[in-house]
């Protein structure tokens, strides 16, 4: 797994911990603490957080009547060239074929309920 620059230490090292791939080694097997604990969390106030006493740290724009309007989106992104339908075609290609989570499982907790009754 790699990283850009710019995503910090704290926030890869929290990536790796919930991707892990053990299920009982992977941040949060123990409970929620232990994710409120990791240091990529350390300024949060979490009683304050609980008590809607902390402003979001980003507030979209509210609807127009075009929803297309890309208002909550930053000029640096909108005014990129769109990739052409081949590169989209091959990404989509390329994204069938990942092992990324080959190793990973996962079952809904409804199929889960079904089973258990």
């Amino acid at each position: 797994l790699h990283f850009p620059p710019y995503v910090s230490h704290k926030a890869e090292s929290l990536i790796r911990a919930l991707l892990n791939r053990n299920p009982s080694e992977r941040l949060g097997a123990r409970g929620a603490n232990e994710v409120k604990a990791h240091p990529f969390f350390e300024t949060v106030d979490w009683p304050a957080l609980l008590a809607l006493k902390t402003p979001p740290p980003f507030r979209p724009c509210r609807t127009t009547a075009n929803e297309e309007t890309p208002l909550n989106f930053e000029a640096e992104f909108t005014r990129l060239p769109l990739p052409s339908v081949e590169i989209l075609e091959k990404a989509q290609r390329d994204r069938t074929t990942s092992d990324t989570f080959s190793g990973f499982a996962y079952e809904c907790p409804d199929d889960m309920d079904a089973v258990g009754s």
